[in-house]
C-alpha cells in the first residue's frame, strides 16, 4: 500500500508555503471563480425557466418573486407525482446542464435560481460573514427588515433570504434554523426552534422564540456554522 500522500495532502502543504499576502491573493481568485460559476449557473437556470414558462403560456420576466415560488413548487410537485407513476414518462422534461452534462430537474433549478441570484436591493446597515471557512462568503442586513437564516428545501417550498446549504456540510443547520431583525437601528437574532440551536459568542444559548440583541463584532454559531455579526 503507498504510503504517498493524497493530492489534498500535497496541495496543503504547498498552501501552508505560501506567503500570506500570495494566501490571500489565491483565496481571492478561488473566489472570483466561484462567483463567476455561479453567475453561469443562474443564466442557465433562468433561460430554462423562460422555456418551461413559455410552454405552459406563462412569461418568467413577468412574474413577481412570489409566483416564480409557485410556479417552480408546482415543476417539483409535478415531477414526483409522476416519478410514482410507472412508465408514465415525466411531463416536465429533465434538462442537461449546459457545462457538465448531468441532467437538471426542477428541484435543481429552484436550489440555483433562488440560491445564488443576487439579492434585492435595498440600504444594508450591518452583515454577516462566514467564518472558519476557505471562502470569502458576507450576507447584507437590511435595515427595518427581517431575515431568516437557514438551508433550502424546494420540496417543502422552504427558501431562506441567507442560505447556509453549502456551508453546512453535515446539515446542522435546520430548514428554519434562525431571524435575524432589525428595529430602529438594533439588530435581533432569534432562534427558531433549531434541532442544534443558536450560540452567541460561544457561551449564550439562545432560548427558542426569544429575540436577543446584537452588538458589532458578535459571533454567531447555527448549528456548526459560525459567523460575525458587523453592524
Amino acid at each position: 500500500m503507498s504510503d504517498s500522500p493524497s493530492v489534498e495532502e500535497q496541495l496543503r502543504e504547498w498552501v501552508d508555503q505560501l506567503m500570506p499576502e500570495h494566501r490571500q491573493l489565491l483565496l481571492m481568485m478561488l473566489t472570483e471563480d466561484e462567483r463567476a460559476q455561479g453567475s453561469t449557473r443562474l443564466d442557465f437556470a433562468v433561460s430554462q425557466l423562460r422555456k418551461l414558462c413559455k410552454q405552459r403560456g406563462s412569461d418568467w420576466d413577468r412574474m413577481a418573486e412570489n409566483e416564480r415560488e409557485s410556479f417552480l413548487d408546482n415543476l417539483i410537485r409535478e415531477t414526483e407525482l409522476y416519478a410514482t407513476q410507472a412508465g408514465t414518462p415525466s411531463i416536465v422534461p429533465v434538462l442537461p446542464c449546459s457545462s457538465c452534462g448531468r441532467d437538471v430537474t426542477p428541484s435543481d433549478l429552484y436550489r440555483i435560481y433562488f440560491g445564488e441570484r443576487p439579492p434585492s436591493v435595498e440600504v444594508a446597515i450591518g452583515k454577516l460573514v462566514l467564518l472558519d471557512m476557505d471562502a470569502n462568503a458576507q450576507f447584507p442586513l437590511p435595515a427595518d427588515n427581517e431575515i431568516t437564516i437557514g438551508r433550502v428545501d424546494p420540496h417543502r417550498g422552504i427558501r431562506p433570504d441567507i442560505d447556509l446549504s453549502k456551508f453546512d456540510p453535515a446539515a446542522r443547520i435546520s430548514r428554519r434554523h434562525a431571524r435575524i431583525t432589525s428595529r430602529a437601528g438594533q439588530f435581533y437574532v432569534e432562534d427558531l426552534g433549531s434541532a442544534n440551536g443558536t450560540t452567541v459568542n460561544g457561551r449564550t444559548r439562545l432560548t427558542p422564540q426569544e429575540p436577543y440583541p446584537l452588538a458589532n463584532g458578535d459571533v454567531i454559531k447555527f448549528g456548526e456554522t459560525t459567523l460575525k455579526f458587523a453592524g
